[in-house]
């Protein structure tokens, strides 16, 4: 989810209202239980079968100017519309892409009406979550043609926890896909590299680099990293709405969001600890302290791009993956994670997932799922080029960043132990808002036994299921 976070919220509110009231009267979704009709492996001839690919028409997907995502007449488009023809060649059959407002929402009136249009869907987990216990997707697990314990092509644990519920994986990603995992990722700071070499400063790059990006140096950063233009205004130190940044800051100090005992079959809340006030605190402080009035609190993309601050917060898909991104509108930029505190090792830092884009799922309606998961396979293999970990490492040098720390952190930020599921529409969400009225102690006393009831309720189906698939 990214910063139209309260719109999302209402329009999905109003969404799953639509959703409680018809599964009610149909009381029948949560029996569908799809049939697997073949079990297909090697050159399957598909006789000129039209596989119809549902996809959303959002902010971080191109529409009908793209295939696969991919804008047509990029690099990556012609990959991926070479990609498309020789699938369709190999296995005979057709790929029809219908564009959508929800791709999730259309899969389950499908459902819900008993007929078929979509084979498989793309869509933003986050209008997914809602349709995940209901059964209307089919479980990947389940299927003898796509592997879903394999994270390095259909993405790691914590991207799909979204899509998970009760043994069952009902969404994946592909990941061998450059740059389709960390378009998920929020939590990083961008900078203005022309500001730093004006004010002739340490660049935060270097701290990170050195090992010393720290509460210490970040505070150093929010009392001295500001200036006013030539038409007189404030350059502020650092951009971010409250609520983005305390939840940055909260597990910058060491602190695992949730962990899982498979063996007691129990959870604890890396919130609800020591370190992670001592972390609250310290935002508390900057927030309300000194450093406050060189903080600009609203999202940090605008001010970032417009030179109103020196630092702002971002998610990732707004450092580089559509017109209207930094990569887009800066020359000189840069990225750092968010400082760790002194409980936690250097280089620490913890990105989250609110909701993974390029989620795809096979609604049940869809005749087989085994036939399209063998599409699914062949669709979703490596680009030709662009097989390696290093391979998209160069072409983010070449083509969007100037130095090659940023490609590689870039890169990283999606990784399995660098970013963290957080449940946005489990009723997990109020917390963060309630740390800007109530001291950290206060929000904490509120919200424990809310937290972990909800985390038990909707969190803990999921945590188990990836025991399962994956292992510790």
């Amino acid at each position: 989810m990214k910063n139209n976070t309260v719109s999302h919220i209402i329009s999905f509110l109003l969404c799953m209202v639509m959703v409680l009231l018809v599964a009610c009267s149909a009381g029948q979704i949560d029996e569908v239980i799809p049939e697997y009709s073949s079990s297909i492996t090697g050159d399957l001839d598909l006789n000129g079968k039209n596989f119809v690919f549902g996809m959303v028409k959002d902010y971080f997907f191109e529409g009908k100017d793209s295939v696969l995502t991919y804008i047509y007449n990029t690099e990556f488009g012609d990959l991926a519309l070479q990609r498309l023809r020789d699938v369709e060649n190999k296995h005979n059959c057709k790929i029809e892409f219908r564009y959508v407002s929800r791709a999730g929402e259309a899969a389950y009136i499908d459902v819900l009406s008993n007929s078929y249009t979509y084979d498989l869907i793309q869509e933003e987990s986050y209008w997914l979550v809602g349709y995940i216990p209901i059964g209307i997707f089919t479980d990947l697990a389940l299927l003898e043609n796509i592997d879903v314990s394999n994270q390095a092509k259909w993405g790691n644990r914590q991207l799909l926890l979204s899509t998970m519920w009760n043994g069952a994986v009902y969404g994946v990603v592909p990941a061998l896909h450059p740059l389709r995992t960390q378009n998920s990722v929020a939590g990083i700071i961008g900078i203005n590299e022309d500001y730093i070499s004006t004010l002739g400063v340490t660049d935060p790059r270097d701290y990170y680099e050195n090992g010393t990006w720290n509460w210490d140096t970040f505070t150093n950063v929010l009392n001295n990293y500001t200036f006013n233009a030539m038409s007189g205004d404030k350059v502020y130190s650092f951009a971010s709405d409250a609520s983005r940044f305390v939840r940055s800051v909260a597990f910058s100090n060491g602190d695992e969001y949730i962990t899982y005992n498979a063996k007691e079959d129990t959870f604890e809340l890396g919130l609800y600890t020591d370190t992670a006030l001592l972390a609250l605190n310290q935002w508390y402080e900057w927030m309300n302290g000194p450093t406050s009035y060189n903080i600009l609190d609203e999202p940090g993309l605008d001010p970032l791009i417009t030179g109103r601050a020196v630092l702002g917060n971002l998610d990732a898909f707004e450092i580089l993956s559509n017109t209207d991104s930094v990569a887009y509108n800066l020359n000189n930029y840069g990225i750092v994670p968010y400082p760790n505190g002194p409980d936690a090792s250097p280089g620490w830092y913890q990105a989250y997932n609110e909701s993974t884009d390029f989620t795809i799922c096979i609604p049940v309606s869809a005749p087989d799922a085994e036939a399209t998961a063998v599409i699914m396979d062949s669709l979703y293999e490596p680009f030709e080029g662009y097989e390696t970990k290093e391979d998209i490492i160069d072409y983010l040098d070449k083509n969007f960043f100037l130095d090659p720390r940023d490609s590689e952190l870039f890169y990283e930020l999606a990784d399995v132990d660098k970013t963290y599921f957080f449940a946005t529409m489990d009723g997990l969400f109020d917390i963060w808002n309630d740390f800007l009225v109530r001291t950290p102690s206060e929000t904490l006393a509120k919200f424990k036994d809310i937290q972990y009831s909800k985390s038990e309720k909707n969190l803990l189906p999921r945590l188990r299921t990836a025991y399962e698939i994956y292992g510790e």
